[in-house]
């Protein structure tokens, strides 16, 4: 704390008033959280470039997904010295999170307590549990709708570096390109004066029939409703806060699939080029 109380009042308004800084700072808190409570990437920031020239070109497709959904309470609050240095830094965050001294609990036990009570309301409340599944048939099917021939494969979630996903386990169906999905859906706070607002992303990591890679991409949702100013709030709304998610989800359906397989080829009709659309994302 005694790092805060040196910084000139003026400093610390600037840095709180700063959106796009919290934005960075929030969305590292939750990826470093849901990694110290074992349900998250390493990072998930893009190394690979994506080749569509590669990708255009397959036509069998294993889509692996987490099949089951684990929904993610981050909340930045909790200690002031983590949101802090968030901004200098992972090494920085993470050496604060060790010392915190504000919070009975450090972020990664409270991430992983609200996780679980969160997870736990939402399936009690008689809501479907199905958002991975959901999203990962709708990519299904509009990889079914380019002409490609998709096997749908429920698994557990994947571990490591995005452009190293790896499934515990997992045995590829011999003859089929594997696309390994790991879908993150959360709710988050920077700190003790933001709102719980939805964070969702879709990683993808694509091998070719001999596992090699040709493909990786990360797809976040644009979304910010609900909100919730308590974190008793977001517990007792299950229904809104899962349809936030929802949302979320439904948006990067398209996105997913051009970023890794690019736009469809134009069919030739007469001649004439004519570039087929499709009704999965106005269900």
């Amino acid at each position: 704390m005694k790092l805060l109380n040196t910084l000139p009042r003026s400093c610390m308004n600037m840095l709180r008033e700063d959106a796009d800084m919290r934005l960075k700072t929030l969305i590292f808190l939750l990826v470093a959280a849901a990694l110290l409570s074992g349900c998250a990437a390493n990072t998930v920031a893009p190394v690979l470039q994506t080749r569509n020239d590669a990708t255009r070109s397959i036509e069998k497709v294993e889509v692996i997904y987490n099949a089951q959904d684990q929904l993610i309470v981050t909340d930045g609050g909790g200690s002031g010295l983590t949101g802090f240095v968030g901004f200098l830094g992972p090494i920085a965050a993470l050496l604060a999170l060790s010392v915190d001294t504000n919070s009975r609990m450090t972020m990664a036990a409270r991430t992983d307590q609200r996780s679980k009570e969160f997870t736990a309301a939402v399936k009690n409340s008689g809501a479907p549990m199905a958002l991975n599944r959901q999203f990962a048939e709708r990519l299904a099917a509009r990889l079914r709708h380019s002409g490609r021939e998709v096997k749908l494969t429920p698994f557990m979630r994947a571990t490591g570096e995005t452009a190293q996903m790896q499934v515990q386990e997992l045995q590829p169906t011999p003859g089929y390109s594997t696309l390994i999905l790991r879908i993150t859906t959360s709710y988050g706070a920077a700190d003790a004066t933001s709102s719980f607002k939805p964070y969702v992303w879709v990683e993808q990591l694509l091998r070719d029939e001999k596992q090699s890679v040709v493909g990786q991409t990360l797809q976040v949702a644009d979304v910010s409703e609900p909100t919730y100013l308590l974190y008793d709030g977001l517990l007792k709304d299950t229904a809104g806060a899962r349809e936030g998610l929802k949302r979320g989800l439904d948006q990067i359906v398209q996105p997913s699939y051009v970023a890794m397989f690019g736009e469809d080829e134009p069919h030739k009709a007469g001649g004439v080029a004519v570039t087929q659309t499709t009704g999965i994302d106005a269900k």
